[in-house]
């Protein structure tokens, strides 16, 4: 049912959140695509994964529920400061978010008049996603990567999980060929769903404070905890 979020279900729409440690940088257009090899590929986008230290990047998502039969568009911005802190602020659905602060993970949906606290180390089923969430995950270590091939000057990296992996199915990254960052990523959970997102516009480095990355609470609106 539609607004009633359990910690599995919290956890599977945390984990479509966690690729913006890759937002891209924009690469000038029309430029050569040399082919590397699948190593080079990975060491080199695990590089630009180490060195986002703060950023703010707009991105589109959109996410195909199978079961449902409909297709469901939001965008906005996204801000994120290493360690664990992000902000997805959506400007469609109007007024809905998405907080890490480090500690706890909010979700509000406007229409839903609540906001779902959870404890960061619950809205996973293990600690791949929450090491990438932390700023401390490596991509060879936590997962199965391959290289699948080179679509429209981006190459294509399929990644799967090393064990249990919070009810994703397949994750699949769009790969800059000249940056070696992500400029869009699909995830397919284990009901067949498919959420895609690009990322565009991106600026490193503004220096943003951890304050900004604390809960604001809309006035009338109810906090419910899941979790401990």
């Amino acid at each position: 049912m539609r607004g009633k979020l359990t910690i599995k279900r919290l956890a599977g729409l945390a984990l479509f959140w966690l690729l913006f440690l890759f937002v891209p940088a924009d690469s000038p257009p029309g430029a050569a695509v040399e082919t590397k090899t699948e190593e080079v590929v990975i060491e080199s986008l695990q590089k630009s994964y180490d060195s986002a230290v703060d950023f703010v990047a707009e991105f589109r998502q959109e996410t195909e529920l199978k079961t449902l039969a409909r297709t469901l568009k939001g965008w906005g911005k996204i801000y994120f400061k290493r360690p664990g802190r992000m902000l997805w602020q959506y400007d469609e659905p109007k007024g809905q978010f998405v907080l890490a602060d480090g500690k706890s993970l909010y979700y509000y949906q406007p229409e839903q008049g609540q906001v779902i606290k959870s404890p960061l180390k619950n809205a996973f089923r293990s600690e791949t996603p929450l090491s990438f969430l932390l700023g401390i995950g490596n991509l060879k270590k936590d997962f199965k990567v391959s290289l699948k091939n080179l679509e429209q000057g981006n190459y294509v990296l399929q990644l799967g999980p090393k064990g249990e992996l919070g009810g994703v199915g397949e994750i699949v990254l769009g790969i800059d060929s000249d940056t070696f960052n992500i400029v869009w990523t699909r995830i397919r959970d284990a009901a067949g769903n498919v959420t895609t997102i690009r990322f565009s516009n991106m600026r490193r480095g503004i220096g943003l404070k951890d304050s900004f990355f604390r809960p604001q609470v809309p006035a009338g609106v109810d906090v419910v905890e899941l979790g401990s």
